[in-house]
């Protein structure tokens, strides 16, 4: 067994949190400021939100536009907040220089190991925002995956270990 797998299962959500050198990283979530959450609770209120815009026939991928007034007050609700997070995106670049996951795993692949294993404390407000995108050689199974059980155990996702936010 290749000891730098990742072979535990987890949710696609945690998955990309988890493993920031994905090749479509960038197309799957973005970094925020939102100190309040952890990880854990930010997949969960995002998963909450999916399964909101999937029950109502709605892509899971955001979309910067508002529903329409007349929207069921649930799917308002949730995107609504969604957009409320996906704003700390700003935030998030001007204390990080980015708001890309991507420049942030090549940032934490630079600094000294002493650095690295700070990272948590150093990243301590930072988090991940998925974008209802989960890619898998190179197709969107999010939908699918939402569809099928919510968000069910990857256990069959093998990744290397790669530069991870906070817990």
């Amino acid at each position: 067994m290749d000891p730098l797998s990742d072979q535990r299962p987890c949710c696609a959500l945690c998955h990309l949190a988890q493993n920031l050198e994905r090749c479509e990283i960038d197309r799957e979530a973005i970094l925020i400021w939102a100190p309040e959450f952890t990880q854990g609770a930010l997949n969960a209120l995002v998963h909450r939100i999916h399964r909101i815009a999937a029950a109502h026939g709605k892509p899971a991928f955001w979309s910067p536009d508002p529903p329409p007034a007349n929207s069921p007050e649930d799917l308002f609700a949730a995107s609504s907040a969604y957009a409320a997070l996906a704003e700390r995106s700003v935030t998030a670049k001007q204390r990080l220089g980015a708001s890309s996951p991507r420049d942030l795993a090549e940032a934490l692949s630079f600094v000294s190991p002493s650095t690295y294993a700070r990272r948590h404390e150093l990243l301590s407000g930072v988090r991940l925002l998925p974008l209802g995108r989960f890619f898998v050689d190179g197709r969107d199974v999010y939908p699918r995956l939402l569809a099928a059980t919510g968000i069910p155990s990857n256990s069959s996702i093998n990744s290397r270990r790669g530069p991870t936010i906070g817990r």
